[in-house]
């Protein structure tokens, strides 16, 4: 499979860095195989490992929060950040699916983000108008500094403050503060559906327009790539992919947020290539291009093998976006069951 080396920031950082792709492939099937339990099991039934390990998970992200206060240029902050990563991912990982544990992988994350922000330098400052979830929105309009990092730790704080209210109630405490932030919980994971649910019908209008063929026989037979011409998908894809962009940006790390995020980074990759072999069909030979390379022959790739790597990620797109409307469903299903045994 031919990787896209020029992915946005969200997707390039996992391509960068090796081992966060593997990390983030385990933390896919580890939610995927416990979706079932996350879909239906009632919150009790966490179990005492869970709360242990939640625990200890919730010390060293208070560590983190110490450490990114720190200059990332002290080797005693590299060191400690070492020691912490890849672990954290691990142990997240671990935990069984439910709100616990996406409170806290999406915290990990997070603050994964501020420290690798930190030693690239980044001093992005926030646009908080376009920001989907309310409750990040007032975070955004509440940060002093309008620094990105500023604003990733607001929001790595406020899950890990999530998911001390759910152990919490399990060790027990049910008192006010405990139980509003648990009410919130349940609101913002239907907010989680709202968004999602918008990500997919965005990641539907790209499925129209793109052929999905379930063989290398089908694609060789028709070898159309998609229903409309190239540049049309491309100015479409460009403001979809946005959209869906910002949707992942606002989601927790659930088993929700994967199979989004793996279907947007298929119709980039996708696209990616089948520019190159765009390119390559319309270059002609004239005083102003012969100096432009031709990337195609430079990388010594056959045309109809990109082709239909094109044509394999528009397949894993659909796949991965019928996989997120499948999980939706599942948790609309759910949340009726559970708010119905409530009423009873």
């Amino acid at each position: 499979m031919l990787v896209n080396k020029n992915l946005p920031p969200t997707a390039a950082a996992c391509v960068r860095h090796a081992p966060k792709l593997i990390l983030i492939a385990f933390l896919t099937v580890s939610s995927l195989s416990g979706f079932t339990a996350y879909a239906s099991a009632p919150a009790s039934t966490l179990r005492e490992k869970d709360l242990n390990r939640g625990e200890s998970i919730i010390a060293k992200l208070r560590e983190l929060e110490r450490l990114t206060a720190e200059s990332a240029s002290s080797e005693k902050h590299r060191k400690l950040v070492a020691k912490m990563y890849p672990g954290l991912f691990v142990q997240v990982a671990d935990l069984r699916a439910g709100d616990l544990k996406t409170d806290l992988t999406t915290a990990v994350f997070l603050y994964d983000e501020v420290l690798q922000s930190q030693i690239d330098s980044n001093n992005h400052t926030l646009d908080c108008i376009d920001e989907p979830r309310e409750v990040y929105a007032k975070l955004c309009f509440e940060s002093k500094t309008g620094r990105l990092q500023d604003f990733l730790k607001a929001k790595a704080r406020l899950h890990t403050r999530w998911a001390e209210a759910v152990i919490n109630y399990h060790r027990g405490i049910n008192d006010v503060v405990t139980m509003a932030t648990l009410e919130l919980i349940r609101r913002e994971r239907d907010n989680d559906l709202t968004l999602a649910r918008q990500a997919v019908e965005s990641l539907q209008t790209l499925e129209k327009n793109v052929c999905n063929y379930s063989s290398l026989a089908e694609f060789e037979e028709k070898r159309a790539l998609a229903r409309v011409p190239f540049e049309k998908l491309s100015e479409d894809a460009s403001e979809t992919l946005q959209s869906i962009d910002r949707v992942l940006l606002s989601l927790p790390r659930s088993p929700l947020f994967y199979p989004l995020y793996h279907a947007r980074n298929s119709y980039a990759n996708g696209l990616f290539w089948w520019r190159k072999t765009y390119r390559q069909g319309k270059m002609v030979v004239n005083v102003n291009n012969l100096a432009e390379p031709d990337e195609m022959k430079s990388s010594r790739l056959n045309a109809g093998e990109v082709n239909y790597t094109i044509a394999i990620n528009w397949r894993n797109a659909i796949r991965h976006a019928r996989e997120a409307a499948n999980i939706i469903e599942a948790l609309n299903a759910s949340y009726a069951s559970h708010a119905l045994l409530k009423k009873m």
